[in-house]
Parts: structure tokens; sequence; C-alpha cells
């Protein structure tokens, strides 16, 4: 009989430890959901870019064989129309294995330049990937993270020129939480 009632009171003793466990599971899973992005408003595959050499498409995927100045890249062009402003996240699936195979340049609706590096987290397949630029930082540690672009209502260009051989297979354009 003593054993059993030891084995009751050490369970009645662990049950407010199990539910603030708990509790404190379901407020990390709400704060890491707060940081998604929010429903995007359009997306696209890589292959419906205006694409140019030595960008290729294999397979619905876009890349190109090798690293290149902005100058010398390859490049998709992206049109897309808003209903309204606002400010926008821009979101990619890709692939990027290695360190020298993770980034592109990027902007909206002008070529970018030597300065709006996308530094992408290596993946494990095809993963999405937030557009950051890189800035004045450096390849770990960009000045704009996340890249949120303010964009008018009406017609856009999306223009990604290629870097590094990264691979992408989509793009989403989402608002930006304020």
């Amino acid at each position: 009989m003593k054993i059993f009632s030891s084995i009751l009171l050490a369970g009645a003793l662990a049950l407010p430890s199990f539910a603030q466990e708990a509790k404190t599971n379901a407020v990390v899973e709400a704060v890491s959901t707060t940081n998604k992005p929010s429903q995007p408003v359009t997306t696209f595959p890589a292959s419906a870019g205006v694409i140019s050499a030595p960008f290729v498409l294999t397979n619905g995927i876009l890349s190109q064989p090798e690293q290149t100045e902005v100058a010398d890249g390859g490049k998709a062009v992206f049109n897309f129309t808003l209903t309204n402003a606002g400010t926008y996240l821009i979101v990619g699936l890709v692939n990027a294995v290695e360190e020298s195979m993770n980034s592109f340049f990027v902007n909206v609706d002008a070529q970018p330049d030597d300065l709006m590096i996308w530094d992408l987290d290596l993946t494990n397949g095809f993963e999405e990937r937030t557009v950051n630029w890189r800035g004045n930082g450096g390849s770990d540690s960009g000045e704009f993270v996340p890249k949120r672009f303010k964009l008018s209502a009406g017609a856009h260009k999306l223009i990604i020129v290629g870097r590094e051989p990264t691979q992408l297979k989509s793009i989403s354009i989402h608002p930006a939480a304020n």
C-alpha cells in the first residue's frame, strides 16, 4: 500500500510540471508562426519568367552553371500586378546546398546592383527562403533581412540575376506584416 501511495503522489506532483511544459510549447509555437509570411498574393513558377543566358531552365528549375557578376549573370524577369499598394516580401522556393551555390541578385522594377545580393541559408533540397539584401553587410549578416519592398498598386517586374549556381523553382509575393 505504501508503494502505491508513493507512486500516486509522484504522479500527482508531475502533472503540473507536464501542464506547464505544454503551455510553454504552445507559446513557442504561437511565436514561431507569427514570423512566417502571410498568404501570397501571387505565386509563379520559375518557368513564368522571361529568361536570358547563362540562366537555363531544366525541368522547371532555373539555374546557371557558374558564378558571375551582376553584369554577366543570367536574367529572369517576372511580371506581376498588385491590387493594393503596400509593403511586400518575396519568397523563393530554392535549392542552395553549398556556400558557393547560395545567392542571386534581386530587385523589383529596376536592374539589381552589386549590393542587392540575396544570400540564402543553405537548404536540404528545395526550401522556402525570404529575399534579403546583403547591402553593406556580409554574406551571413545582411543589411536588409528580410528585404521589405514598398510597392504601389499596379504592374511590377521582379528581376532576378544569377550570381552562383543556385536553383530556383518558384517565387511568391507576400504582404509584409506591419
